[in-house]
C-alpha cells in the first residue's frame, strides 16, 4: 500500500506541474499579444506624424517659392530659410524614428508650423520694403530727368538761338516718350500682385447648391480664389482683375456672351483674350477673394493654365487639372 500511495502522490504532483506550466504559457502568450498590439499602434501613430511633417514641410517650401522674385535679399532669405526648414525636418524625423518620442515630435511639428508663418511674414516684409524703395527711386529719377531737361533747354536757348525751335521740338518729343514710360511704370507699380491662386470646379445642382468636383463633364462653374500682396502704392477700394483660362491645347477658353473679352497686355502692347473678370474689394493689405465664372459649355480633360491681370499687367498665374 505504501508504494501505491507514493505513485499516486507523484502523479498528482505531475498533473499540477503540467497545469501550472500551461497557465504560465497562456499568461506569457497573452502578454506578448498585448505588447505586439501596443507596438502596432505606436508605429501607426509614428507614421501619421511623419506624414504630417512631410505635408507641412512641402507646403512651406511651395509657399516660400511663390514669394521668390527679383529681390536678391528676399531670394537669399528664402534659400536660407529652406535650409533651416530642412534641418528642422531632419531633427523631427530623428525624434520620430530613432528616438520614437511621439509626443515630443508632435510638439516640434507645432513649433515648426509657427516658425514657417514667421518665415513667410519676414520675406513678405522685405518685398514690401523693396517696393517702397523702388517707388521712391522712380520719383527721384523723374525729378532728376525734369531738372536735367530744364537746364539743357536753357543752355541751348542761350547758346544756339538759330537752332532753338528744332531743339525744342526734339526735347518735346523726348519728354513725351519719357512721360509715357514713367506713366507705364507708375501703373505697373500700382498693379496688385497675386501671392496665391486656387481654382475649384463645381456642379450646380437643381436646388441651386454647389457641389465641388474636378470632373470636366460635370463642371458648371469655376471659382478662382486669390490672395493679393499688400501694395502700399495702391489705395484701397474696388479693383478689377481679369482671368485668362488656357486649355490643354493652348487656346484661351472664352465665351463672349458670358463675360469674356479682349485686353491689352501693357508689358508688350499685345492684344489677348480673357475668360472672365471680377471686382475685388482691396483693403490695402493682403486680401483674400474669389471670382466665380459660370460656364456655358463643358470643359475637356487635361491640365489648364490660369493667368491673372490687373491694370493691364500680368500679376499671377497657376494651373489646375480636370479629369
Amino acid at each position: 500500500m505504501s508504494n501505491k500511495t507514493n505513485l499516486t502522490a507523484w502523479g498528482i504532483v505531475a498533473i499540477l506541474g503540467l497545469l501550472g506550466l500551461n497557465a504560465y504559457q497562456w499568461f506569457s502568450n497573452n502578454q506578448l499579444k498585448t505588447q505586439n498590439t501596443e507596438q502596432v499602434t505606436l508605429t501607426q501613430n509614428l507614421q501619421k506624424a511623419q506624414a504630417e511633417l512631410d505635408q507641412d514641410y512641402q507646403s512651406a517650401l511651395d509657399n516660400l517659392e511663390q514669394l521668390r522674385g527679383d529681390n536678391v535679399a528676399a531670394n537669399e532669405l528664402i534659400d536660407s530659410q529652406k535650409k533651416e526648414l530642412e534641418i528642422q525636418k531632419s531633427k523631427i524625423g530623428d525624434l520620430i524614428w530613432s528616438k520614437r518620442e511621439l509626443g515630443k515630435a508632435q510638439e516640434e511639428i507645432k513649433n515648426l508650423n509657427v516658425k514657417i508663418k514667421d518665415m513667410i511674414a519676414e520675406v513678405t516684409k522685405i518685398k514690401e520694403e523693396n517696393m517702397l524703395l523702388t517707388d521712391l527711386n522712380t520719383q527721384l529719377t523723374s525729378q532728376n530727368e525734369a531738372l536735367s531737361t530744364d537746364l539743357t533747354k536753357e543752355r541751348v536757348e542761350k547758346e544756339e538761338v538759330v537752332r532753338s525751335k528744332a531743339q525744342l521740338a526734339s526735347e518735346k518729343e523726348s519728354l513725351s516718350k519719357t512721360n509715357e514710360t514713367l506713366s507705364s511704370k507708375v501703373d505697373m507699380a500700382s498693379a496688385i500682385k497675386i501671392n496665391y491662386l486656387d481654382v475649384k470646379g463645381f456642379e450646380i445642382k437643381k436646388n441651386g447648391k454647389l457641389d465641388g468636383t474636378n470632373r470636366a463633364k460635370n463642371i458648371d462653374l469655376l471659382r478662382f480664389c486669390i490672395k493679393t500682396e499688400t501694395n502700399m502704392v495702391t489705395p484701397s477700394g474696388m479693383k478689377r482683375f481679369f482671368v485668362r483660362v488656357i486649355s490643354p491645347l493652348g487656346e484661351t477658353v472664352a465665351i463672349e456672351d458670358n463675360g469674356s473679352g479682349v485686353l491689352t497686355n501693357r508689358l508688350d502692347n499685345t492684344q489677348i483674350r480673357y475668360s472672365t473678370s471680377g471686382e475685388v474689394e482691396y483693403k490695402n493689405q493682403d486680401t483674400n477673394a474669389c471670382i466665380d465664372w459660370t460656364l456655358a459649355q463643358k470643359l475637356t480633360k487635361g491640365l489648364y493654365s490660369v493667368e491673372i491681370y490687373n491694370l493691364g499687367f500680368p500679376v499671377g498665374k497657376g494651373t489646375f487639372q480636370m479629369k
